[in-house]
């Protein structure tokens, strides 16, 4: 199970690319689990917010697809779960229940776009389960490179550019006035990654680069 919060959904849904990260990723629709606020964040039950707020019909669409087919994210208050009982007011209450959910289930993942809850993940020491969490992280230019990886740059390219107001930095790996080519999008991203690894003090693991730098071998 992958476990989106609220902000890769939204985006993944305005890039028209919940199928291809599904396929990407080995899953169907029902392979997500999604947090309980994320139709009111969206605005689902409004058509006309929800469109305004998605950017397009098929957006719309697959974010009720998403909705109607993912799991809920629910984590039971227990103070056996090292995550809830962390202190820290840069993990926000979202970001706090995918890592304490990822922490009951040893085979899923989560894919998050708060750079930020990473870092405050990481500033937690001397705990071993929560260092065990590190290879079950994907961050959002990750989820990127998985479907650039399994699609190709065109499918991918041209989705993203079409919505640059989603994510500038994406907005710019992928090219703003010209698309950019597959080296320069791989490094793009291979750079955020990077970064976040850094910033991390290492402990963020991205598992594609992993992957791919053994297939080299």
């Amino acid at each position: 199970m992958y476990l989106l919060d609220s902000d890769v959904a939204r985006k993944i849904c305005q890039y028209h690319l919940l199928n291809e990260l599904a396929m990407a990723l080995g899953c169907g629709l029902e392979g997500f689990a999604v947090l309980p606020q994320l139709r009111f964040q969206l605005k689902l039950a409004n058509p006309a917010s929800a469109l305004a707020r998605l950017g397009s019909a098929e957006a719309l669409e697959l974010a009720n697809q998403l909705i109607d087919a993912a799991s809920e994210v629910i984590v039971v208050a227990d103070t056996a779960n090292p995550i809830l009982g962390l202190n820290r007011p840069d993990l926000d209450s979202g970001e706090a229940t995918l890592f304490a959910a990822l922490h009951e289930a040893e085979e899923d993942s989560v894919i998050s776009g708060d750079k930020r809850a990473f870092v405050a993940l990481a500033q937690v020491d001397d705990e071993p389960v929560i260092d065990a969490l590190w290879a079950r992280l994907i961050c959002l230019e990750e989820a990127l490179f998985i479907i650039l990886e399994s699609v190709g740059l065109a499918v991918i390219s041209e989705k993203v550019r079409a919505r640059p107001e989603v994510d500038t930095a994406l907005s710019i790996i992928f090219g703003r006035a010209a698309p950019s080519d597959y080296a320069c999008v791989r490094t793009g991203l291979e750079s955020y990654m990077d970064n976040l690894r850094s910033s991390t003090g290492g402990k963020y693991i991205s598992r594609a680069l992993l992957c791919d730098a053994r297939h080299l071998i």
